[in-house]
């Protein structure tokens, strides 16, 4: 497909129904349901709004043994801006991103946060209204929007790759910032007819250095990325796929791009209607959860396999044996209430069907055209694993987990599973602590498969701060070998990535 046509044909047919006229439903005043509840669950300190622009703390409370080796910045993004004036968004997903920085060394930990000043943002701070439609939310009067980056909050995701800082959202450009300052620098075009197409929250880095990833355009088209270990594209098509669903994750082996599609198409007929981009999409019970691989040297190379009915966010890793059989985790589950309900409920207080995912294991055996799914126990979300091995059989996988007696929505421990001799560890946090998503840092770069550190937040709803901890993964149950308090307390966010300096 040639760049003329490329362009043509994500702008044309089902794609422009995104861009179409809105109408709207009567709305109730979540805004005021937050504030209320808020007064009784102190989880809800976790969906709060940031007003100011900026965040920012100097030689954050430290305890606990920080390793001097351990030099470099984790950046975070989360969701940061849920309210402007009496209007507050209906879905978790909606917030403005706010990008957030600790610095580590010399014996000090600070901290930084800004808002990614996306065209949105900046619209609406200047208007000091909502101005722009969002992932599930339409309130009567906003504007329509002419292209996918009109609804970017840049809320998801983070990664250093060359020489850009690139905050990241599923359907809209990635956003460049300042790796110092934070500053917004602007939206990246990769090529000019892939202006403001989407380019996924979770990119993956191969062994080479190169980064891949996806976009879904419309209901029918999967565009595909392949950027340069120095930052610059050497490849983008898009591929035609049927009843394109809700996708937020992929994986790679050494020689495949692996997609799972759960049975919940985006329905352009309703989205052309005027309904929310979220409520657009329909959950098929009785359809299966489609895979599909992409040969990486030959984009039209496919196979499909069908697993059991089933939704997704993450995808751990994949790996490939010499014979083609394929091997993934990822984080199942039933339907997907967890996305249409409870990230909803959240918003004002409830705590919907207070759904958990619970790790899956499967098999892609490319002769025999088929695919088997073990599931694991346990109920958890945000698989991390030793960023050396992506795409490279592992042996270890850390997920935030939801232990017993949970008290908030969320997780309130970490589990380390040792895939191979199918044990684990697990640190339970205390009864008011929500765990966050904590990254794999390697602690040299020669060090074993599992010689690491393990480093997230955590929020602590009783003391009103944010945390950030540190444990040897070797002894996770042993608890955070340090610790570094902010002086305040960040919204829940989604993931980080470390940078070492």
């Amino acid at each position: 497909m040639n760049r003329r046509t490329f362009l043509q044909t994500l702008l044309m047919g089902s794609s422009a129904a995104m861009f179409a006229p809105l109408s709207f439903a009567r709305t109730s005043d979540w805004q005021q349901q937050y504030l209320t509840a808020r007064k009784e669950k102190a989880w809800l300190l976790g969906f709060k709004t940031i007003e100011q622009n900026e965040l920012a703390a100097e030689g954050l409370s430290l305890s606990g043994r920080w390793p001097a080796e351990l030099h470099g910045t984790l950046y975070r993004n989360m969701p940061a801006r849920h309210s402007r004036g009496d209007q507050r968004y209906r879905h978790w997903f909606d917030g403005d991103g706010m990008l957030q920085a600790f610095r580590l060394g010399d014996g000090r930990v600070s901290h930084r946060g800004r808002f990614v000043e996306t065209t949105k943002y900046r619209a609406e701070r200047e208007a000091e209204r909502m101005l722009k439609p969002a992932f599930g939310t339409r309130f009567p009067g906003m504007d329509n929007v002419t292209s996918s980056d009109d609804m970017n909050v840049a809320n998801v995701n983070v990664i250093r790759h060359g020489q850009r800082l690139l905050a990241l959202w599923d359907a809209g450009s990635a956003w460049e910032l300042d790796p110092d300052t934070l500053e917004t620098v602007g939206p990246v075009t990769w090529r000019d007819d892939l202006k403001a197409m989407p380019f996924s929250a979770h990119p993956r880095r191969d062994r080479d250095g190169s980064l891949w990833n996806f976009g879904a355009a419309g209901d029918r088209l999967l565009v595909l990325y392949h950027i340069d270990a120095g930052g610059n594209l050497k490849k983008a098509d898009a591929i035609p796929v049927p009843e394109l669903p809700f996708l937020h994750d992929f994986a790679i082996t050494e020689r495949h791009l692996i997609f799972l599609l759960p049975p919940m198409p985006l329905q352009m007929d309703r989205l052309a209607a005027g309904t929310n981009v979220l409520d657009s999409y329909q959950w098929q019970a009785d359809q299966p959860m489609r895979v599909l691989t992409v040969n990486k040297d030959d984009w039209s190379d496919q196979q499909w396999y069908e697993l059991p009915p089933g939704f997704v966010f993450h995808l751990g890793n994949a790996w490939e044996e010499s014979s083609g059989v394929m091997h993934l985790d990822y984080v199942y589950y039933p339907d997907a209430k967890v996305l249409t309900e409870d990230f909803r409920a959240f918003m004002h207080g409830g705590r919907g069907s207070a759904s958990w995912g619970q790790p899956a294991r499967v098999t892609l055996h490319p002769k025999q055209h088929q695919a088997k799914q073990t599931l694991l126990s346990g109920k958890c979300e945000f698989p991390t694993l030793d960023p050396r091995y992506v795409g490279q059989r592992q042996r270890y996988l850390v997920v935030a987990e939801a232990s017993e007696h949970l008290k908030h929505p969320g997780f309130n421990a970490l589990r380390r599973i040792d895939l191979e001799r199918e044990t684990e560890q697990v640190y339970r946090f205390d009864d008011h602590t929500m765990v966050e998503e904590h990254v794999i840092i390697p602690k040299t770069a020669t060090a074993g498969d599992g010689d690491a550190w393990l480093l997230g937040t955590a929020l602590d709803t009783k003391a009103r701060v944010t945390r950030l901890t540190l444990f040897d993964a070797l002894h996770l149950e042993d608890g955070p070998i340090a610790q570094a308090a902010l002086p305040y307390a960040l919204p829940l966010g989604f993931h980080s990535h470390f940078v070492r300096t």
